[in-house]
């Protein structure tokens, strides 16, 4: 692996690159649904005051506990403190896109990275 490799894909934008990303780390008989909702869902990437991707997995680790897990209520004053204008929904579907959590139920989640 990673001897012969190839070009799966281009894109044009960042909010392309994260869906693509997402598309690639989904299950391929979901991939279609999903791609239509990241597509519809796009303005959820773009904001003022976007979270950048090497920013994002700092505020998501403060938030988890030694196992990488974290709650809604774990990660609001985390969020609050970081100064970002997101709402802790908005940030947790921009991380789950970029496949940075697993939803372990409705209201946990585990860190990947």
């Amino acid at each position: 692996m990673g001897q012969n490799p190839s070009i799966v894909c281009t894109v044009q934008t960042a909010a392309e690159l994260r869906i693509e990303v997402a598309l690639a780390n989904t299950p391929e008989e979901l991939r279609s649904s999903l791609r239509k909702r990241l597509v519809k869902n796009e303005q959820l990437f773009q904001s003022e005051n976007d979270v950048s991707f090497t920013g994002l997995p700092q505020i998501l680790h403060r938030a988890a506990d030694e196992e990488g897990v974290f709650t809604v209520k774990q990660l609001e004053p985390v969020l609050k403190k970081s100064g970002q204008s997101l709402e802790v929904q908005d940030l947790i579907d921009i991380a789950e896109s970029q496949g940075l959590l697993v939803r372990l139920d409705a209201n946990r989640w585990q860190v990947l990275e």
